[in-house]
């Protein structure tokens, strides 16, 4: 059985959902990845799905939501929440109705001078070397606990 991972950041419209592609592009089967937000967007944001789709990483079914659906009784139910910005340290993790194990990932968004899609380039490159390095060979939620702490 797959460890499920639930990448959140506030919007549901750039982070997660880049983590969530990012992860689920370069697992082997043994690690599943979702995305949901705090407060969901409308709409996901032009530039993840442009740098998505540089990367080869296919950007379908993505769409913003909310963590909430995770509670629900035919949700997949994550192994581990990582919450994802650059205050994450106000993200609340830990109030899940489930155990799980939490993390939280302080990702710096690009410079304010850059472009969004500027923005969302730098941000994907230091997103995909963090899951690149913290989840290699990971077959449990226990080895990517340890390597994401």
């Amino acid at each position: 059985m797959a460890t499920t991972i639930l990448f959140v950041c506030n919007d549901n419209a750039g982070l997660s959902p880049m983590a969530e592609a990012c992860l689920n592009a370069i697992s082997d089967g043994s690690v599943r990845a979702f995305s949901a937000g705090l407060v969901p967007a409308s709409h996901l944001a032009p530039a993840t799905a442009r740098v998505l789709a540089e990367n080869g990483i296919p950007a379908g079914g993505l769409a913003p939501k909310s963590w909430e659906l995770f509670a629900l009784p035919h949700a997949p139910s994550p192994d581990m929440v990582i919450a994802l910005g650059p205050d994450v340290e106000d993200t609340p993790v830990d109030v899940w109705p489930w155990p799980t194990r939490h993390a939280r990932w302080a990702v710096e968004p690009g410079r304010s001078t850059m472009s969004p899609i500027e923005q969302a380039r730098k941000t994907f490159s230091a997103l995909r070397r963090d899951i690149e390095q913290r989840f290699a060979g990971c077959r449990s939620v226990t080895g990517a606990w340890r390597q994401s702490a």
